[in-house]
């Protein structure tokens, strides 16, 4: 049986950081829309069953457990 990896770079794509139009002291700051284009994956991180809102964390390090996720990729 062969073993497919999907990787998702954690580099680009955010929610914003930088993509929208802000305003700070008056000062209307252009955003860039480049900056938002791409994926975050932390929307398919699993995710504590109790808590719901927070995805799994490594114990030792703290960080996301995202090495723990498992997706299946079908073909559209």
């Amino acid at each position: 049986m062969t073993k497919n990896f999907i990787a998702v770079s954690w580099h680009f794509g955010h929610y914003a950081y930088g993509s929208n139009d802000v305003e700070i002291d008056v000062v209307a700051i252009k955003g860039d829309k480049r900056r938002g284009l791409g994926l975050c994956p932390n929307a398919v991180l699993r995710v504590y069953p109790v808590l719901k809102n927070v995805c799994l964390t490594d114990p030792i390090g703290g960080s996301a457990s995202f090495y723990d996720t498992k997706v299946k990729i079908v073909k559209i």
